[in-house]
């Protein structure tokens, strides 16, 4: 039993210095410097985590942004993630949520049902990443207006009651559905070179080198 225990043990740790060591060369320590303890420790570190793993997912020329600080109706606001794809940019809004969701995509609050028959009511996630949206927009002037959409993004801990969406630039779902709807993505709107454009713009913004984005971003392509 001892050396079955430090066989488990020494199994244990070799795991752990493997995740270590290859946890440097993921594009989201890349991004955002996180290490692997932060990833276990922290929550919020470790949801951002499987988001940018599942957005790896994605096929084609791409670009992938983490915790985008923005100015929106004179308040700074973070944009989860954002998704320079060459279908499009794709502003992503991640919602943890545990119970099952319901909400309509004009609505002013969604609800969450819980046990024992709570419920706890929030803000529509539509609303809020569609403002955030706006305001990437808004810094991002000579992009076409048509080339954005809008992600919300729930954990996989809760359950899809009833949720209404009309609008075809909208998209509400898992984290676990990521993969499938990134091979629903289509059409070459964006060139490497244009989404190299927007992503320093945006890096440049983000380090205060800029205070007004100018992508040299293009008119839909024909």
């Amino acid at each position: 039993m001892t050396l079955f225990l430090l066989v488990v043990l020494i199994a244990i740790i070799g795991y752990f210095i493997f995740k270590l060591y290859t946890h440097d060369n993921t594009t989201f320590y890349q991004l955002t410097g996180y290490s692997y303890f932060d990833v276990l420790m922290n929550k919020s570190v470790r949801i951002s985590y499987q988001l940018v793993k599942e957005l790896e997912h994605v096929q084609g020329i791409k670009k992938v942004m983490v915790n985008l600080q923005l100015p929106v109706h004179n308040e700074v606001q973070t944009i989860d993630a954002l998704l320079l794809h060459e279908s499009g940019i794709y502003v992503v809004n991640v919602k943890d949520k545990s119970g099952w969701i319901n909400g309509r995509e004009q609505g002013i609050e969604w609800i969450e049902l819980l046990h024992k028959n709570k419920k706890q009511v929030f803000n529509n996630p539509i609303h809020e990443t569609k403002r955030l949206t706006h305001a990437l927009k808004d810094q991002l002037p000579e992009v076409d207006g048509t080339f954005f959409g809008t992600l919300v993004v729930f954990t996989n801990g809760c359950s899809f009651q009833q949720i209404e969406v009309q609008s075809s630039n909208v998209e509400v779902l898992k984290m676990a559905e990521l993969k499938k709807w990134a091979k629903t993505l289509e059409g070459k709107r964006l060139s490497e070179t244009e989404i190299e454009n927007v992503y320093t713009a945006l890096e440049a913004f983000m380090h205060g080198k800029n205070t007004t984005l100018h992508s040299k971003t293009a008119t839909p392509t024909k």
